[in-house]
C-alpha cells in the first residue's frame, strides 16, 4: 500500500503553443500564468515523494509537448508570510531577526534582484516545527528537492519512472 500525497509544483516553460496549453489545462488540470512574458504552469501531482511528483509531472508535460525549463519554488515576501500564516508583519520581522521563536531559527532567505524572499516550503517546515497554524493542503518540495530536480533537468538526466 502506498501513501501518495498531493504535491503542488510550479514549472517554468519554454514557448507554449496554444494547443499544448489547452492540453495541459484540460488533461492535467494545470493553471497557466505569464510572468514577464514567461509561461508557468502550476499542477497538483500525487506521489510518494516530492521528487517522484516532479518526475511524473515532468513526464506528463513533455508527453503533451511542453518544454520545461525549470521547477520554481514558491517565493514569498515578509508580507506574504504574515498573510499566509495569519500573523502580523511585525511578528514576521521579529522572527526574521531572531527576537521571537529563538528555539526555532527562522529559515535563511533567498535574495533575488535585490528583494529578500523565502522559499514557502521552508517557511511551512519552520511553522510546523514552531507550532504555528499552517494550512496542510498540498505538499511543497523543499528548496533542496527543487535544486536536485533542476540539476537533473539541466543535465538532461531525468530518472526513468517505474
Amino acid at each position: 500500500m502506498t501513501n501518495n500525497a498531493p504535491f503542488e509544483l510550479r514549472f517554468r516553460l519554454g514557448e507554449l503553443p496554444e494547443d499544448v496549453e489547452d492540453h495541459i489545462v484540460g488533461q492535467l488540470g494545470g493553471a497557466i500564468a505569464l510572468f514577464a512574458g514567461v509561461p508557468y504552469v502550476t499542477l497538483l501531482q500525487d506521489a510518494i515523494s516530492g521528487a517522484d511528483a516532479a518526475h511524473y509531472a515532468l513526464a506528463a508535460l513533455r508527453d503533451l509537448g511542453a518544454t520545461v525549463t525549470a521547477l520554481d519554488p514558491d517565493y514569498v515576501t515578509r508580507s506574504e508570510i504574515a498573510e499566509r500564516l495569519g500573523a502580523t508583519r511585525q511578528a514576521v520581522a521579529h522572527w526574521v531577526l531572531g527576537k521571537r521563536q529563538a528555539d526555532f531559527p527562522f529559515p535563511e532567505p533567498a535574495v533575488q534582484a535585490g528583494a529578500t524572499l523565502w522559499c514557502w516550503s521552508d517557511i511551512v517546515e519552520w511553522a510546523i516545527s514552531s507550532k504555528h497554524q499552517v494550512d496542510e493542503g498540498a505538499r511543497l518540495l523543499t528548496a533542496d528537492e527543487i535544486a536536485i530536480v533542476n540539476g537533473q533537468l539541466a543535465a538532461g538526466r531525468m530518472p526513468a519512472l517505474v
